[in-house]
């Protein structure tokens, strides 16, 4: 019955350690490409914070913009969006 007990701790802890892995990488910042779409990024990063955006409308023409950070201060990933593409990334301490 121990044997069993400390397989299923095993198990649990590994799985819990999976969980906490951070998707904030080098490997997966070089994934994101320009013209990626925010679900594409949240894909690979999972759903990230929106730090600021915006839009507009001149006539028929429409704008907008977004910028979402994945990470923390000291190790992130920031991603700026223009009409739903990427098109600018920035890293920091990975």
């Amino acid at each position: 019955m121990r044997m069993k007990t400390a397989l299923t701790l095993t198990i649990a802890f590994g799985m819990f350690a999976l969980v906490g892995c951070s998707k904030v990488s080098q490997e997966n910042y070089d994934k994101i490409n320009t013209g990626m779409t925010v679900d594409e990024v949240e894909a690979i990063l999972g759903s990230g914070e929106v730090e600021g955006g915006g839009g507009v409308a001149v006539g028929d023409v429409e704008l907008s913009g977004k910028v979402m950070h994945w990470g923390s201060d000291e190790e992130g990933i920031t991603v700026t969006f223009a009409n739903g593409k990427v098109v600018s990334k920035v890293k920091k301490g990975l």
